[in-house]
């Protein structure tokens, strides 16, 4: 009985602690994408152009720039220069990623006092190139890692 009343404990320890970090899957339709975000996230705009979204102590957008002459090859230099383009301080961290058909680069930096996770993507079915900037405070070493997440959680609907 004591077994049973210990595995019981962990197990609603287990589902609130999952219920406490539930995460969102939101779309944005017009390409096609998913992304999964903390459940605190609201989409703020939604356009052929742009998707927005804001968090606590996080905001993210992603920007269509479909340029067909950028492949994979060309996404680290891309990303690279648009950071320095947006004026991105401090770039301290760059590296590739690839998730299931979405293939890109991101670096990280400052800007205006807050931590910006700045990738370059390639969604390589449709060929369609975009930028998602995630910008939160660097002392939230919890949000650099919900960051890295979203990244890593982008696909296909």
């Amino acid at each position: 009985m004591k077994t049973f009343i210990q595995v019981s404990a962990i197990v609603a320890v287990l589902a609130l602690s999952s219920a406490v970090s539930a995460d969102k899957t939101f779309y944005w339709d017009d390409y096609n994408i998913q992304i999964t975000v903390p459940d605190d996230f609201k989409i703020v705009e939604d356009t052929p152009t742009e998707f927005e979204m804001k968090g606590d102590g996080m905001e993210l957008a992603m920007s269509i720039f479909n340029d067909k002459n950028v492949g994979i090859a060309d996404m680290d230099e891309a990303t690279v220069a648009a950071a320095k383009e947006m004026k991105l301080q401090q770039i301290d961290e760059e590296e590739a990623f690839k998730n299931a058909d979405f293939e890109g680069y991101y670096v990280e930096g400052y800007k205006d006092g807050s931590r910006v996770m700045f990738a370059g993507v390639i969604d390589t079915a449709s060929r369609t190139n975009f930028f998602i900037v995630i910008i939160f405070d660097d002392k939230d070493k919890e949000a650099e890692k919900e960051a890295l997440n979203i990244l890593s959680s982008i696909d296909h609907k």
